[in-house]
């Protein structure tokens, strides 16, 4: 599960068809406070919007995906990006 600003959808997106991952769901909004990215919530005195992919990835995907997100977290300032890794049980 990666959440991240709304205004890194395009760079992620390139980093998904550069590495040929294809299988993800996009939620468009998601609105939230983190320590990175500060709190989104679209209004007056919170703007800026999150978003959310879920991917299940195998073990190759998911070290390019995390990659990803390590090298552009130490850059600063940033936008807020985090990457949540949950065991895959089964997938139908």
């Amino acid at each position: 599960m990666l959440i991240c600003s709304a205004t890194l959808q395009e760079e992620l997106e390139q980093l998904f068809r550069i590495h040929k991952i294809s299988a993800f769901s996009q939620i468009p909004t998601v609105y939230g406070s983190g320590a990175g990215g500060g709190t989104r919530l679209d209004t007056e005195v919170w703007p800026g919007m999150n978003m959310m992919y879920i991917l299940a990835l195998s073990a190759d995907k998911y070290a390019i995906v995390k990659a990803w997100v390590s090298e552009y977290r130490s850059h600063k300032p940033r936008e807020g990006v985090k990457l949540f890794t949950l065991n895959l049980k089964e997938m139908l």
